[in-house]
Parts: C-alpha cells; structure tokens; sequence
C-alpha cells in the first residue's frame, strides 16, 4: 500500500510538470506511452549501433547492415552483448545516456511555463531559434581541443527535448500524415540557416471545437491550411490563448489539451491537438501518438547520424565516442621530458617504452588507443599525440629529441595534466622526467583528474636534475 500512494504522488509530480511526450515511465498514462527517455534513449542507441556496424571489431557476432540497427528491443546491454561478445560493460556508455535523458527532463522542470521550450502557443520561430542557438553552442564546446563532455550531453539533451516537442505538440505529423508522407522527418529544424515553414499568424483560426463535451472526435479538429505550422496553447503558460467565448465560436486556436489544460474547455476552439500519450482522454490526437514517437526517434537518430547535419559528421568519430562513451578499453599514455637534461636518460626512456608497447600490442588487454606527450621547458611547450596503432606510437618514441635548457625544475605536471585530459579513463600513465614540477600549483586539480579517471600514474625516473634518481 506505501509504495502505492508512493508512485501516486510521483506519478502526479511528474505529469504536472510535462508539456509534451511524458518524461517517463512513472508519468505515462497507457502503459504503452512513448516517452521522452524512451525515445531519447532509443534514438541514441540506433545511432550507436550503426557507428558499430560501420566499425566491427572482432568479437562482433554480426556487425553487417542492420544487424545491429535491427536489434528488436534494443537496449545498450544488448547491443554491447551482440558487438562485444558479451565482455565489455555498457555501465559507461548507459551513464551518458541517462545524463541526456535528465537533461531532457529537466527542461520540464526549469522552464515549466515557457511556451517556446515545449513548441506551445504558436512559438514555432521561437522555439526553432532556441535549437538553433542550443545547437551552435554544442558544436563550438565539442570543436574545442579538450571538449567539457558534461556541458555538451546537458545541452544535446535540452535540444533534444526541444526536438521531440515539435513532433507531439505542432501539426507537422497531421501534415505528413495527410500528404501520405508520415515517415517524413522536418530535417530543416533547429539547424543555423535553414528556413522551416511559416507559422499560422495570428488572424487564422487553425482548429474546429470538439471533445467529449460536444461529443465529437478531434481527430479531424484541424482548419489550418497544410502549408502552415502551428500547435495548442496550454494555460499556465506565458503566451494565453486568444480568448474566444466557446458559446459564441466553433472555431478558435487551438489548444494543446487534456486535462491539465484548462484552455481546452475555456476558449474556442475547445479540444486540443497533443499527442502526447496514447489516452484519449490525456491527448486529443491520441490516434497518432506512436507516429509522432517514431518520428522523433528517427530524428534524434539523425540529429546524431545525419550525413551533411549530424553531430558525428561535424565534430568527428573521435569526439562522437567521447561524448557518448562508448570506447571501450583505456589508453597506454607516455609523458616525457625532453628538455637538455634528460640527454643522458633518453636513450633508456625510449627503449623501456618500446618494451612497455610491444608487451601489450596484440595481446587481449591491448589498449584502445595509445598517447605521447612531451614537455619541454623553456617556453612550456607541451605536445600531444594519439594513435591507435602501436606502430605510430614505437615510430614517435624513436624520433624523441632532447633539447632545450637544461635548467631544472620543468613543467611537469602540465604534461601530466595534458596527459590525464585526453586518457580514457583506467588508463596507465607512464612519466618519464628527471625534474620536479616548476608548476606545484596544479597539484590539487590533477589529483582530481586523476581520481576521477581512476588513472594509475607511475614515475619511472624521479628526483631532481641536481640530485639524480
């Protein structure tokens, strides 16, 4: 009975705050309700699964077209299961998602009464602009050279929500769906210069009442002509619905609907066009609930996966990866001193780290990728290298040259922090200086570096340029 009363009042905390698709499983009204950590999450998942069809590894069971991509009830442990033959934990690449999924959901939370974040109130230039904006600000985080991966999935989740709003709360699918085009996605959303359709101004009423109170259906409620977007106003929010006495006026506005908007029983035109659940009472356009869901999951897809438009395609395979974490493995990461007065040990660093690459490479434990940097004082210039083939990394190790003052200390832990940005995490990290650190003051953030990537960090030359080893 307490847990009950307990998921009775989650469950009413949580629809109170949904503007479009449900969040989650604990507010959805049919048990067969899309939600927006269901479609987030499937969306990401066939976006990952056809970079894993276009880049099999060997444990692969079936890696061809639309194995992957096919997978029915796709979930992150089944497409790990199928790719990586059962021996890679998914737990890193499921905390991404879930991350995006909350930032999802919290836009419900933050901007509960702003009609531009959920597509209401005819807001449909405005809400396009704020995914435009949200977008632009992404692809400058991830287009830096040490990208903040947190910031990135909060803003890919607030762009998502936004995307998948345009599906359940604007007419677009009744368009698609009229034309016999219901497959179609609006692929010009949210992207910089790329015009979308004109919403319905002001003058043009856009619905016919309808509704249980009048005891007719809303699946054809729509007056507005097809070459114009528009959506249900929602009371509560900052953009009101026209008032229009309902006594007086069959046709009016339309509003979003259900029982949480009082607009749809106050105002003509009466009813709603949301197609938020598959409840008739909750959504108006109920009947095209699972359409809306499977287009926007099929955007969420693209918006990963687009050829011209898609995030991988714009910042890379690399910062794809990372951003989703779906490496798998850790990194083999060398950071040298290459000032003057490493001359004498030089020649011995090289050796034991081509000992350190030939030991790994090929063997079951190999590492996914494999990191040089070398710091060098004066100037503090501190370079990085990533392969992930050991021979790139044996021929770089063997082009070493020392130069440079052979004053002490040296900027050490610059290269360290270098190094710790860039690893993977549970990475070894091999350093090599017979320096102590002319920067001290980075200490406490590299330790936390380090802890959080769980690094394991090992000097294998110590002490100082004065007092050798």
């Amino acid at each position: 009975m307490i847990c009950l009363v307990f998921y009775g009042v989650l469950t009413g905390l949580l629809v109170g705050s949904a503007r479009g698709f449900l969040p989650n499983s604990f507010s959805a009204i049919d048990i067969n309700d899309y939600t927006h950590t269901d479609i987030t999450e499937i969306g990401i998942l066939k976006a990952v699964a056809k970079f894993f069809e276009e880049n099999p590894v060997q444990a692969c069971r079936d890696c061809s077209a639309g194995a992957l991509t096919g997978i029915t009830d796709i979930t992150a442990r089944r497409l790990y299961d199928q790719y990586y033959g059962g021996v890679v934990s998914e737990k890193r690449f499921q905390e991404a998602i879930d991350d995006i999924v909350k930032q999802n959901n919290k836009v419900d939370q933050d901007h509960y009464a702003e009609a531009a974040w959920h597509f209401n109130g005819e807001q449909i230039q405005q809400s396009n602009n704020k995914m435009q904006t949200l977008r632009d600000t992404l692809l400058s985080i991830l287009n830096n050279t040490n990208p903040n991966y947190d910031a990135a999935r909060e803003l890919v989740g607030q762009y998502l929500h936004l995307l998948q709003m345009f599906y359940s709360n604007t007419n677009w699918v009744e368009i698609a769906t009229s034309s016999g085009s219901s497959g179609i996605i609006y692929k010009p959303l949210g992207i910089a210069g790329q015009s979308i359709m004109a919403a319905a101004p002001p003058s043009i009423d856009t619905c016919r009442s309808c509704g249980s109170s009048l005891s007719t259906d809303c699946a054809t409620n729509l007056i507005v002509a097809a070459n114009l977007l528009t959506s249900g106003y929602k009371s509560g929010q900052d953009i009101a619905k026209p008032a229009k006495d309902p006594a007086s006026f069959s046709e009016g506005k339309c509003s979003h609907g259900g029982p949480r908007d009082a607009s749809s029983t106050l105002q003509a035109a009466l009813g709603g066009i949301n197609k938020d659940s598959n409840d008739a009472g909750y959504s108006p356009h109920h009947h095209l609930h699972d359409r809306a869901a499977e287009l926007a999951i099929e955007h969420t897809r693209v918006f990963f996966e687009d050829e011209t438009y898609g995030l991988r395609t714009l910042v890379g395979d690399d910062k794809f990866q990372d951003l989703l974490q779906i490496r798998s493995g850790n990194s083999l990461v060398f950071v040298i001193d290459t000032t003057g007065s490493m001359g004498k040990d030089i020649a011995a660093v090289q050796n034991k780290t081509a000992e350190i690459v030939s030991e790994t490479a090929g063997t079951p434990n190999a590492p996914y990728n494999y990191i040089l940097v070398t710091f060098n004082d004066p100037g503090n210039q501190t370079t990085v290298q990533k392969t992930t083939n050991p021979a790139d990394i044996q021929r770089w190790l063997g082009e070493i040259k020392v130069h440079g003052g052979d004053d002490c200390p040296e900027f050490s832990l610059t290269g360290i922090q270098a190094a710790s940005t860039v690893a993977m995490p549970n990475s070894n990290v091999f350093v090599f200086t017979d320096a102590t650190p002319k920067d001290p003051q980075k200490i406490n953030y590299i330790t936390s570096l380090i802890t959080e990537k769980k690094l394991r960090v090992q000097f294998l030359i110590t002490g100082s340029c004065t007092g050798r080893r």
